[in-house]
């Protein structure tokens, strides 16, 4: 008798066991999607790993990451051709979105053709960008803040720039002001994790903005604790193993400027109350403020790049808060000495760079990468908008954000930082 109940006992616990493994390890394809990848038939799941005993706690992690490394490679094999199947259409040219937001309304998009040609170059700038990336991260010399910290010390929080698609093992970090809203568009039809009327969205476009950049519509690498508890590292170390991780640049201070346009030359409440009203208290001194940036705006009340500037660089302000992710380093938000990324884009050459990714990622087929607004900040306008801020201030701002000119190849701005 008592070796029947201990049988039961045994197998309810068997049970239970076997439920959690299907939860953690299968979930791993993300909210909705119970395939791996894009194979185009499920591949069979290795053998599970034996539980672990209470001396092989280092053991049973070795033997996790091996079983999730089999686990997800299963899945990333090449696609054979599929028999049978009827060959997709040539894709239409992207259809005009209805521009809903402010920011979209002013700057529009630009239709124009542009001609995003594969060609050798274009290789040989990837691997001279990617070999630049590695050398200056070997390179004990050049330091700059959490450069030799490991992929283990980085903060969950600070892992919610990754945004992770199972269907095609892809991970991109985004960077607020480098084309980020389009990209996340890209990623949402690639990994199907937002629906229009029950159906996936298949043009980037058709993507309203406030979904776009709603946080619940990406699986990002901070969600992981969540989902996988103590095996959530060892996930996403798979992760980048196996997917292709790609991230997209643009010139350090011609971001600031970008920044500063859209959120606070646009009327947005939100950065009026969150910074607005503290840059001009602090800053401009005015103790009495309207509450909503509309009448900020109508009484002439409005940050000025120097304003801006002022605030990056005082001491206070990051003691209160990180800076916001629109002018946090780009090395902060992606932890490219940490990460060996696959694909380093720059929004200088967004059309060739977009254009060879997506070929790279075997998409190009399923999807257009969106086109750019009209008028972006451009680099030529570095000159005008520093002229008025002081040379002090351009060298201090300049050491702020070196470690992003130097680690993805944009030169020293020397005309603003000389008299």
């Amino acid at each position: 008798m008592a070796k029947a109940r201990l049988f039961r006992l045994w197998l309810a616990l068997g049970s239970v066991f076997m439920i959690l493994v299907i939860i953690v390890y299968w979930d791993n394809v993300g909210t909705a999607h119970f395939y791996l990848h894009t194979s185009l038939s499920r591949p069979r799941a290795p053998e599970l790993p034996p539980t672990p005993g209470p001396e092989g706690t280092k053991d049973f992690r070795a033997e996790v990451d091996e079983f999730l490394d089999k686990l997800l490679g299963s899945g990333l094999k090449p696609k054979e051709p599929s028999r049978g199947k009827t060959e997709l259409p040539p894709l239409p040219a992207a259809s005009k979105p209805s521009l809903g937001n402010i920011e979209e309304r002013v700057r529009g998009y630009d239709w124009s053709t542009h001609e995003a040609q594969q060609s050798p170059d274009q290789d040989e700038r990837q691997a001279e960008r990617r070999r630049v990336l590695r050398d200056l991260c070997a390179n004990s010399s050049f330091v700059f803040p959490t450069k030799e910290r490991s992929f283990d010390d980085i903060p969950n929080y600070e892992l919610n720039h990754l945004i992770v698609d199972d269907r095609h093992g892809i991970i991109y970090c985004y960077v607020p002001k480098v084309a980020c809203t389009n990209w996340k568009r890209v990623m949402i039809v690639l990994s199907e994790s937002l629906l229009d009327r029950g159906a996936p969205y298949r043009e980037p476009l058709a993507i309203p903005r406030e979904h776009v950049h709603n946080s619940r519509t990406h699986l990002t690498f901070n969600k992981f604790w969540r989902r996988y508890g103590k095996f959530s590292r060892h996930l996403m170390r798979v992760k980048l193993k196996k997917y292709t991780k790609f991230l997209f640049v643009r010139d350090p201070f011609v971001r600031l400027i970008s920044a500063f346009r859209s959120k606070f030359e646009l009327e947005n409440d939100e950065f009026y109350r969150r910074f607005a009203v503290p840059m001009l208290r602090l800053y401009s001194n005015h103790t009495s403020l309207p509450a909503s940036v509309s009448e900020a705006f109508s009484a002439g009340l409005k940050v000025s790049f120097a304003n801006f500037i002022q605030y990056l660089l005082d001491p206070h302000t990051e003691r209160l808060a990180p800076f916001n992710e629109h002018w946090r380093q780009v090395y902060r938000l992606c932890h490219p000495c940490q990460i060996d990324y696959d694909f380093v884009g720059k929004l200088e050459t967004l059309d060739q760079d977009a254009a060879q990714l997506l070929r790279l990622l075997k998409v190009d087929q399923l999807l257009h990468f969106p086109p750019s607004y009209r008028n972006r900040t451009a680099s030529s306008w570095e000159e005008d908008w520093f002229a008025r801020i002081p040379l002090a201030w351009r060298q201090q701002l300049y050491k702020l954000y070196e470690a992003d000119f130097v680690l993805f190849g944009y030169p020293k701005p020397e005309s603003l930082l000389q008299d």
